[in-house]
């Protein structure tokens, strides 16, 4: 029911068409308006019938989706807050409670961190007893032990960690830790976060019968170097953190000329299976040296001895910004990690033409990552999202009103609640861009569970990649109305003798196809393992070609003149300006065309990345190929 004091709105919404009065035929109608005299009152009479009908289905909508929040039928018996800077062994202390319970959960926000809790919990407890999750990969995920990403995490059993639990905040997946916390049926919680998140994540768990509060410290030492260190002082066991593709293989280029063939990059785009390759390369010493984004900062434990920042700053979505001191503890407290190296160190790096990191913001990150000082991690209220039964609607065409109604009383519902309703901005436009779809013949397959499942697969919707989720929608839709659908329109071919880039693009069309299988089977003939085998191929491509990738870019320079340059452009502010108008500038490298704002996803538009292949690669084996049914060509 509407929250009282906040009275439904006068105006009635538009009518869905399941809800609008038939207009009879041509035929049926009366010819001329004398003919329509006699029954003119009893056609006004039924109007206002129809109106009040359509008043009480408007008003019977507006009930089912009046917002209840979620809450569990069984509170956890225990909660225990792991609380500490990074490298306090919170995540260790939880793992072998999971261990000696051995029946339970651990959930992360990150594939890598699944894979090396079930790595760990694998190596203690006997075979089979151990699972993994990811949505990517499956491993016995019935398992008494099962090791996941948060969106997989069943919602009841006996014990659950919560690694990361300070992504409740996160503005795009925060709602699934906050569904997870305040209806999660477990008998005992541990929640691993930093110590400022508690503030957030206490008032989703206030049903437990017991909580705790354990704070823990730094296992090791983390000291601010006390100068910049340039590409000629990188010493081994280093991570060297950078913000967008271009720049991390900018400042991998520089580094390579010192460490030929020792120098390896880590980053969004690239496949899951060559990041835990390269991951696998930097511990084993293979690699010297890491250029890395952020993508480091969650978690991941590798022997690193020091950071070093080539920059501070970094596109977030919206606005190019200089890191928080969260950000930069998240990142910092890679270094010395307890038992796996001594002491860590982190600094600047400088040499590398266009990036100025600033050392005073390294060093409030270093102090929030031994604990010395407090973050500055965002106060975001956790984020709701509603469920298709929240929402009250009757058929696809009624989503997008049903999802703005829900937000506007959600917000009236949580004002005094420890939470905030979610963004359905998103939802609203994947709604609107398949509604078009379904007024043909793809209009039976168009049901509103299924159009629901559509709207939330796990597919990035920002340009340029909503064309892919479209296309995938309308591929689901065509083979639930029993139309073909061209195996290449859902998962790509392997690419034949491709740039890195180009690899990266078709992996991650494979994992969207994936997303796609496992909700929708069978759509063009293909399943999930075909989707994994050609991700498995391009992985295989990407591992193949890195290190010449390295060796061959080109960091800093402009592409006209020579001219040191930053990383994101490909030409000096005096080559691009317009004939006539350069020459006064000087050639020093200005910031003509703006920065380059792709995010860690590999979407900045960098070309010229391994071109071609080394002799004696196995690249031009793939010519031609395409998985059977069976996943192998």
């Amino acid at each position: 029911m509407p929250t009282e004091g906040h009275p439904l709105p006068e105006t009635v919404p538009p009518q869905s068409p399941a809800r609008r009065r038939r207009r009879p035929p041509a035929g049926e109608r009366p010819a001329t308006a004398p003919d329509r005299a006699p029954d003119r009152a009893a056609d006004r009479e039924a109007d206002r019938a129809a109106a009040r009908e359509e008043r009480r289905a408007q008003q019977s909508w507006v009930e089912g989706a009046a917002p209840e929040l979620p809450v569990r039928a069984t509170p956890p018996e225990r909660v225990v807050f792991h609380l500490g800077p990074t490298n306090s062994g919170k995540t260790y202390e939880s793992l072998q409670a999971l261990a000696a319970t051995g029946s339970g959960v651990y959930a992360a926000p990150l594939r890598q961190l699944a894979h090396e809790a079930y790595a760990t919990l694998a190596a203690q407890l006997p075979a089979g007893t151990v699972g993994l999750s990811t949505g990517e990969e499956e491993i016995d995920p019935q398992a008494p032990v099962v090791c996941c990403t948060v969106e997989k995490a069943p919602l009841r059993g006996e014990l659950l960690v919560l690694d990361e639990s300070h992504w409740v905040a996160d503005p795009e997946r925060g709602h699934s830790w906050a569904r997870l916390l305040l209806t999660g049926e477990y008998r005992e919680m541990h929640l691993v976060s930093a110590a400022e998140a508690h503030p957030l994540l206490a008032p989703l768990v206030a049903d437990a019968e017991r909580v705790e509060v354990v704070h823990h410290q730094r296992l090791s030492r983390l000291d601010v170097l006390p100068a910049p260190v340039r590409p000629t002082g990188v010493r081994p066991q280093t991570l060297v953190v950078a913000f967008s593709r271009k720049t991390v293989y900018a400042v991998a280029a520089e580094l390579d000329r010192r460490r030929p063939g020792r120098v390896g990059v880590l980053y969004g785009a690239l496949p899951p299976a060559t990041r835990r390759e390269v991951i696998e390369r930097f511990a084993t010493g293979e690699l010297d040296v890491l250029v890395t984004t952020d993508v480091i900062g969650h978690g991941i434990n590798v022997p690193a001895r020091t950071v070093l920042f080539a920059e501070t700053t970094k596109f977030d979505g919206t606005e190019l910004r200089p890191l928080r001191s969260w950000e930069a503890a998240q990142i910092a407290g890679r270094a010395g990690r307890y038992g796996l190296t001594a002491h860590g160190t982190v600094g600047v790096l400088t040499g590398v033409p266009g990036l100025r990191p600033a050392a005073a913001l390294v060093a409030a990150g270093a102090a929030v990552a031994r604990g010395d000082q407090p973050s500055d991690l965002p106060r975001r209220a956790p984020r709701l999202r509603p469920e298709l039964e929240d929402l009250g609607a009757f058929e696809a065409v009624d989503l997008p009103e049903a999802l703005v109604r829900w937000q506007a009383w959600a917000r009236a519902a949580t004002r005094d609640e420890a939470m905030t309703p979610d963004d359905v901005t998103g939802l609203v436009l994947r709604v609107q861009a398949l509604l078009p779809l379904l007024r043909g013949p793809l209009g039976a397959a168009g049901d509103l569970h299924t159009v629901w499942r559509l709207v939330n697969l796990a597919i990035d919707y920002s340009p340029p990649r909503r064309t892919r989720w479209l296309v995938l929608a309308r591929a689901a839709l065509r083979h639930a109305a029993g139309l073909p659908v061209p195996p290449e329109l859902v998962l790509p071919d392997v690419p034949v003798g491709g740039s890195v880039e180009a690899y990266e693009q078709a992996a991650a069309a494979a994992r969207d196809a994936q997303t796609l299988l496992r909700q929708f089977p069978g759509v063009a003939g293909l399943s999930g393992d075909d989707a994994a085998w050609v991700e498995e191929e391009c992985a295989e491509a990407i591992s193949e070609l890195l290190p010449d990738a390295i060796a061959i870019s080109r960091s800093a320079r402009c592409a006209e003149c020579g001219t040191a340059i930053a990383p994101w452009f490909s030409t000096c502010r005096p080559c691009s300006a317009p004939r006539g108008h350069g020459s006064s500038a000087g050639h020093h490298g200005g910031r003509d065309t703006g920065r380059d704002t792709g995010r860690d996803t590999g979407r900045d538009g960098g070309r010229g990345h391994g071109r071609g292949s080394r002799p004696g690669s196995r690249s031009g084996s793939r010519q031609g190929r395409r998985p059977t049914r069976s996943g192998r060509g």
